[in-house]
């Protein structure tokens, strides 16, 4: 059901009671979890009869007391609307969404999002309890978040805030990505984005930030493979590329720091030379050195996997995002890539290149200034997008 604009009051209403039924259709059984802007409710699908005897989902509502704020009710409304457009492997569908009167009573009206219940921590919570899995269990975890970016993207959607928090693994082994209350849809031409949040504001998590979205500049689908090629480090190496004591300190390496080389970080990890250079090419600053699609970039994985050390094998191609969408298929030994037909780049609008100033060595003022415009501006971003969180 669509969801207008409300009526709210601006007070604070308590966490829902068991037993509750929400939008006449859901019966909630207890809390699954709780953050900033909202609840996780776990809850059942009532059946014609009125018993909550169907499908277990989770059901995500806003803290009543946020539901004023522009911000936070329109990213979480935009979540909604993506998602329910969204299908396909390793993605997590929406069930039902919409807005219903406060069961409390109050006046205070809720937006609720109804998800199948996932079964399975996330890939954060692997990382920190476990620690970094074994190559092979990494390569084939980012094979299928490569394999859920295939499918957002052939569908115009990007994510913008790919993290091992947004990752979950379904009974400990099936990859489903979820949190797409960042994501962008992409403009018809396939690159480029919708002016769904203000122009020149930074979103997203700064470890795993594009350095074209640290800069606020016009995204498509290649800052989800730099992000990916972050989470792809991480899971191989144990660590991050970018570490600082703040915000700003990581997106200025982001910037202007090359990541430390996979194998010198984690040399007891026996890291193919060939797989390192999957992971730097992922990381390239300028996204035309990265792998043009989600699908190629799970190929150049799966080729890493059985030619180790082929270095020059997994070098990506140049192409146009949006000439074609490759979905990944893998079976039990092999990733194929399928090509489908998709829109042409819009000729009269193509991507930015990243910006790179050349220093002129007889005005070493410049680069100064340069570098303090950078950081202004990157400071300027991070505030606005704690504002917006």
């Amino acid at each position: 059901m669509p969801i207008d604009t409300p009526k709210v009051v601006r007070g604070s209403a308590p966490p829902i009671s068991t037993g509750r039924v929400i939008g006449d259709k859901f019966e909630v059984c207890g809390v699954l979890g709780e953050g900033g802007t909202g609840i996780v409710y776990e809850a059942r699908r009532l059946g014609e009869d009125g018993v909550a005897n169907g499908e277990p989902v989770a059901l995500k509502v806003i803290h009543g007391h946020l539901m004023f704020d522009k911000q936070i009710r329109g990213r979480f409304t935009r979540e909604a609307k993506i998602l329910s457009r969204l299908s396909g492997p390793n993605l997590c569908p929406v069930l039902d969404y919409g807005e219903v009167p406060d069961p409390h009573g109050e006046g205070v009206s809720l937006v609720y999002i109804a998800l199948p219940k996932i079964v399975g921590p996330p890939l954060d919570q692997l990382l920190r309890e476990q620690g970094a899995p074994s190559i092979d269990q990494a390569l084939d975890i980012v094979i299928q978040v490569c394999t859920a970016l295939s499918s957002a993207h052939a569908q115009g959607v990007i994510h913008r805030d790919l993290k091992p928090g947004n990752v979950l693994l379904k009974d400990g082994k099936e990859v489903v990505v979820v949190d797409f209350g960042m994501a962008k849809i992409l403009t018809g031409g396939g690159t480029g984005t919708t002016g769904l949040t203000a122009h020149n504001m930074v979103f997203g998590t700064p470890e795993y930030m594009a350095p074209e979205q640290a800069r606020g500049d016009e995204l498509d689908a290649r800052c989800d493979i730099y992000a990916v090629g972050v989470m792809l480090y991480e899971l191989v190496t144990g660590k991050v590329p970018f570490t600082g004591n703040t915000p700003l300190n990581v997106l200025t390496a982001q910037l202007t720091e090359p990541p430390e080389s996979p194998r010198e970080r984690a040399p007891e990890r026996a890291i193919s030379p060939a797989l390192e250079a999957v992971i730097m090419h992922a990381l390239a600053k300028d996204p035309r050195d990265r792998y043009p699609t989600a699908a190629a970039f799970a190929v150049a994985i799966a080729h890493a996997q059985s030619h180790p050390d082929d270095v020059a094998g997994v070098t990506p191609q140049r192409a146009a995002v949006g000439a074609g969408v490759q979905l990944v298929r893998r079976s039990d030994d092999m990733v194929h890539a399928v090509t489908l037909p998709g829109p042409a780049p819009a000729a009269s609008k193509p991507s930015l290149p990243a910006f790179s100033p050349a220093p002129l060595p007889s005005s070493r003022a410049w680069l100064l200034v340069w570098a303090v415009a950078v950081a202004i501006g990157i400071a300027v971003g991070v505030w606005l997008s704690l504002r917006a969180s």
